[in-house]
């Protein structure tokens, strides 16, 4: 199978900042990187990669929805850091994120 190898060439092989996020707390914390991440540091992770076509704050809004979903308490420090981003989508997830963070953590 040619695809199969091709999926163990260097050029596939996850980017440094994306590698250690294959459980929730890698994901976690990946997430929280991407929400304190400015445009030189984005730019930088992502150059010669196609996921510098995702521009950062769909990432960053997507980041939300990960805490959103799977954070901990220790995610709400970030989350409350990065509740005023620039693009109103973004905030909307913010708040989505937060309010469902304080329904879960009420319930536990």
């Amino acid at each position: 199978m040619k695809c199969a190898r091709d999926a163990m060439l260097p050029e596939f092989a996850p980017r440094e900042l994306f590698a250690e996020s294959y459980d929730h707390a890698g994901t976690r914390a990946l997430a929280r990187e991407i929400l304190m991440m400015g445009p030189s540091e984005y730019a930088a992770a992502s150059k010669g990669s196609a996921i510098k076509r995702a521009t950062l704050w769909m990432l960053q809004r997507n980041a939300r929805a990960v805490l959103g979903n799977i954070s901990s308490d220790e995610d709400l420090a970030v989350l409350e850091a990065m509740r005023e981003p620039e693009h109103e989508i973004v905030r909307e997830q913010a708040a989505w994120a937060l309010a469902r963070m304080a329904e879960r953590f009420a319930v536990s």
